[in-house]
């Protein structure tokens, strides 16, 4: 009897990932939230209305100990317990109006039969629990997990000594006692807890009382282990497309490779199909990836990629990507895989070596472009790089050197082979309240280069010597009471850099772009990005931060200002010919570029603005703000002006406001509005309701909004989680204040 009741304990510890629902809330051990203890309260999310509260109790029985109000054995062996009967063993417990049976060889309990573990409850009319057979049986069974939450009932519990439990005409829920959302029923449902899956035939889902699935035949996983079959499907419905429905099948073909096969059904557009294989060796992991659509009016459209990384042992490592569009620039309407649609489809292969602070990497890289319009960018046959670093306490030396073959894949500008060697040295002191860095960067720059224009080849190279010294001094005070003083910091800052001009009529530009101007890129050694153009430029550059923290030192506000000042001016640009008798730019003052933030439990802001003084004119002003006045209420607030960019099209003037507010306990409405200034329209428009319980999430939300085609697209999305068993429905990929309610699924906003 013992070891039969450790084992039917140990049975449903594997089945109770799942949950049910069975007659009053008294019986599963459940006590209101008002009656928990302020610890429990604590520990349960505030969409929860009570816990499940464990009364089993250890005891120090050591073997079998019968007790009721009358017991008797009969003339054929049978032990009888009359009247509060109970069975009691170091691992459970087994009680009944009256118990009968043979010690160790079975019992039969009848009405009001519950079966106690460390974890685990049953309750039943009638069980017969044998230990030399092959069966034990419960009906009209109940039963709970107390730390997973998850319950059911069933008409008939029954058990096989090979681990094999089957619930018929039964159901389970995570939800709570008195508030059952959702629930699944099974007519038949067998759980393997030795292989770790279970099946059930005629399953139904119901949400509040409302079935919305329905599967013939279903298999599904108990364990933490891997199943092949279904998984919950996603649908949606417009007015333009009809009815959407995706339906995910899982494939464990082996340990170490697995399937995820994905048809998807639009009424209006078509049918398509996606997959995702991937492989697990010893080095690394493979992954390929497919999305076909067929579209009823462009025919199939189709996007690949396959991806792997393998490292053999500490030093060495390669992988490669490849990425495809097939169907000449059409992208597969439904699709379920990371795949995008992109102007340039990657295709790379790369090895490494790598030994501490000695890093090398050979990388060959190419592009598919399927809009042929769309100028086709340089590709690497190949880049190899090498770089090494040294450092001590005072000097620290870095050395980057790298050969590139830069190929035109339309052949109708220049390509060419490029050489960089960069080289950077620091000497550094520093104490608790200051700091000196002074270094030299020096930069090599050799190219052959070959016109398609003019079918001429040519030389060019360029070197360069940078000077800079950065200095900073670090003041502190304590601020505010002495019970709960704050802390302030005030850091100056210097730096001088010297880069002086060198002609580079002849130096081409494969990857050289124009970085943004912030308070860092400020304090920055170089002008450009990339390892063409070396900017020319001798400046100071004033800056001042200052933090204020709070008494447990988090930092609660944050204070940056930063100015440069031109000594000379530049006459190196991204592209064209460098005169030194013509600067690109002559003016004596940056922006000024100023920085604030403040953060804390409830509110958060963040504000960057870069003033010009030379034109009296604010160049870029960007506010974000997020509020939580209360624990269910959020805002969130932003503003961007930028204007006078290099190129018109990164010029923005938008505000935008999201806001999700409670009706109620469960209920929340939320709304976003944003407006581009420039457009002089709006450019998203978000209004959804949300319900949250402590066992399901639910929202339906209307959104119109401008994609990245430039075109105005809306839909209706439903979305759901049924805690502890799935997710179904279908959202929006493009961010607004629906993702944030959503939040991941996880509980709250």
């Amino acid at each position: 009897m013992a070891k039969h009741l450790r084992t039917y304990a140990l049975f449903f510890q594997s089945l109770f990932v799942l949950p049910m629902a069975y007659g009053e809330v008294e019986q599963w051990d459940w006590v209101p939230r008002a009656s928990l203890t302020a610890q429990q309260q604590a520990d349960l999310n505030r969409y929860c209305q009570g816990s499940y509260v464990n009364r089993w109790q250890a005891t120090n029985v050591t073997g079998t100990q019968l007790t009721a109000d009358l017991i008797f054995r009969d003339a054929q062996g049978v032990t009888h317990l009359k009247g509060d009967a109970n069975i009691l063993q170091p691992e459970s417990a087994l009680s009944a109006n009256s118990i009968e049976g043979v010690p160790e060889e079975y019992y039969f309990a009848n009405q009001n039969v519950a079966l106690r573990t460390n974890d685990q409850l049953i309750r039943s009319s009638s069980g017969y629990i044998s230990s030399n057979s092959s069966t034990t049986e419960f009906k009209d069974a109940a039963f709970l997990s107390h730390s997973s939450g998850a319950r059911g009932e069933a008409q008939l519990l029954s058990s096989n000594q090979e681990g094999v439990i089957f619930i018929e005409d039964g159901f389970f829920t995570t939800c709570e006692p008195n508030e059952e959302s959702w629930k699944l029923y099974g007519s038949s449902i067998k759980l393997d807890t030795v292989s770790g899956f279970g099946t059930a035939k005629h399953i139904q889902i119901y949400i509040a009382n409302v079935p919305v699935f329905y599967f013939p035949w279903l298999r599904f996983p108990i364990d933490d282990r891997r199943q092949s079959g279904f998984l919950f499907p996603s649908f949606g419905f417009s007015s333009k497309d009809g009815v959407s429905v995706s339906a995910p099948v899982y494939w464990n073909i082996a340990e170490n490779y697995d399937a995820t096969i994905t048809p998807h059904f639009i009424q209006e557009k078509g049918e398509g199909i996606d997959l995702e294989f991937r492989h697990l060796s010893s080095f690394g992991q493979t992954l390929y990836e497919q999305s076909t659509f067929s579209d009823n009016l462009e025919g199939e459209q189709t996007l690949l990629k396959l991806t792997t990384e393998q490292r053999f042992n500490k030093h060495f490592n390669a992988g490669f990507l490849l990425e495809d569009n097939p169907t000449d620039d059409k992208y597969p309407e439904a699709n379920s895989t990371s795949i995008g649609e992109k102007d340039h489809y990657q295709r790379s292969l790369y090895v490494g070596f790598n030994n501490g602070n000695f890093l090398n990497t050979v990388t060959y890289l190419t592009y598919q472009t399927p809009d042929k319009a769309i100028d086709q960018p340089f590709e690497w046959r190949p880049r190899i790089a090498s770089s090494y670093r040294l450092t001590s306490n005072y000097f620290d030396y870095d050395i980057n050197a790298q050969y590139t073959d830069f190929y035109d894949p339309a052949e109708d500008n220049f390509d060419g082979q490029r050489r960089v060697l960069n080289q950077n040295a620091k000497l550094t002191l520093s104490n608790a309240w200051g700091r000196i860095d002074a270094g030299i960067l020096a930069q090599y720059r050799g190219y052959d280069l070959y016109n398609y224009k003019t079918a001429a080849e040519g030389t060019a190279s360029v070197g360069h010597l940078t000077h800079y010294l950065d200095t900073s001094i670090a003041f502190e005070r304590r601020i505010g009471q002495r019970n709960q003083p704050w802390r302030q910091t005030l850091e100056p800052r210097i730096s001088y850099l010297n880069a002086p001009y060198e002609d580079q009529d002849e130096i081409p530009n494969f990857d050289a772009s124009e970085p943004t101007l912030t308070y860092s890129q400020a304090f920055n050694h170089i002008r450009f990005n990339g390892n063409d153009r070396i900017g020319d430029t001798e400046q100071v550059t004033l800056g001042v931060e200052s933090r204020l923290y709070d008494e447990n030192n988090n930092e609660r506000w944050a204070f940056k200002a930063g100015q440069i000042f031109y000594l000379e001016d530049r006459y190196v640009g991204i592209t064209g010919n460098t005169n030194q008798n013509a600067a690109i730019d002559d003016a004596k003052r940056s922006d000024l570029l100023t920085s604030a933030s403040y953060n804390s439990r409830r509110y958060s802001l963040t504000g960057n603005v870069n003033y010009d003084p030379n034109n009296n004119e604010i160049n870029v002003a960007q506010v974000i703000a997020s509020l939580s006045p209360k624990d269910d209420i959020k805002i969130n607030l932003s503003y961007l002006y930028s204007i006078n960019n290099t190129q018109s099209d990164d010029d923005a003037k938008q505000a935008s406001i999201g806001s999700i507010f409670p009706l109620n306990q469960n209920w929340s409405i939320y709304t976003q509005y944003t407006y581009d200034f420039l457009r002089k329209d709006a450019t998203k428009e978000v209004v959804g309701f949300g319900y949250e319980n402590c066992c399901l999430k639910v929202s339906l939300s209307y959104q119109d909004w401008l994609n990245d085609s430039n075109r105005y697209d809306r839909g209706i999305f439903l979305q759901f989680i049924l805690r502890s068993l799935s997710s179904a429905g279908r959202g929006n990929s493009e961010a607004n204040i629906a993702n944030t309610y959503w939040n991941q699924g996880n509980v709250g906003y």
